[in-house]
This record gives C-alpha cells, sequence and structure tokens, in this order.
C-alpha cells in the first residue's frame, strides 16, 4: 500500500537486531480483499519484507470481502506465519 516493505525489510536485516525483538505489522488494502487475494498480498508482503512471519497484520477498513479475508488471516495464524490479527476501527 504505501510502498515501503522493501526498504523496511533491509533495514531490518542490517540491524543486527534478532528477529523476535523487532514488532513488524503490516496491513492489507482493500483491493487485495478475499481469501485468495488476501493469501497472496500477504506473500508478497513476507516476500519483500524478507521476514518468516509477522507479529500482526491488519485489515485495514471492514469493506468488500473482509470475511474472506478474516479466514484467510485464521489459516496464516494458524500456520504459524503471523502472530496476531486485527480489523481497524472506522467510524460510522
Amino acid at each position: 500500500m504505501y510502498g515501503n516493505e522493501q526498504a523496511v525489510g533491509d533495514a531490518i536485516r542490517h540491524s543486527n537486531i534478532p528477529r523476535e525483538d523487532i514488532f513488524v505489522t503490516s496491513k492489507i488494502w482493500v483491493d487485495d480483499y478475499g481469501y485468495d487475494a488476501t493469501l497472496k498480498a500477504f506473500d508478497e508482503t513476507i516476500k519483500k519484507l524478507q521476514l518468516d512471519y509477522l507479529d500482526l497484520y491488519l485489515i485495514h477498513k471492514p469493506y468488500n470481502d473482509y470475511y474472506g479475508t478474516w479466514r484467510a488471516m485464521e489459516r496464516l495464524y494458524k500456520e504459524g506465519r503471523m502472530r496476531q490479527q486485527l480489523l481497524e476501527r472506522t467510524s460510522s
């Protein structure tokens, strides 16, 4: 979404800080909602960040197929590829 994942991944890798001491959060953009699209977007994020897992993955806004997105995130959590998931609140 913001186009900074590659740079963040490079910074983490060059920091020499152990991975377990860094809390990494990313969010899925509305265009990538839905079960399959979420899994694909997550894989792209992990690749750009050069990480094995995320500590937190956010659903940007509750629009479109965010139910499918949530199910995909549950799968990623069960697989150990993501530690926590969250749906961001929006005002009504």
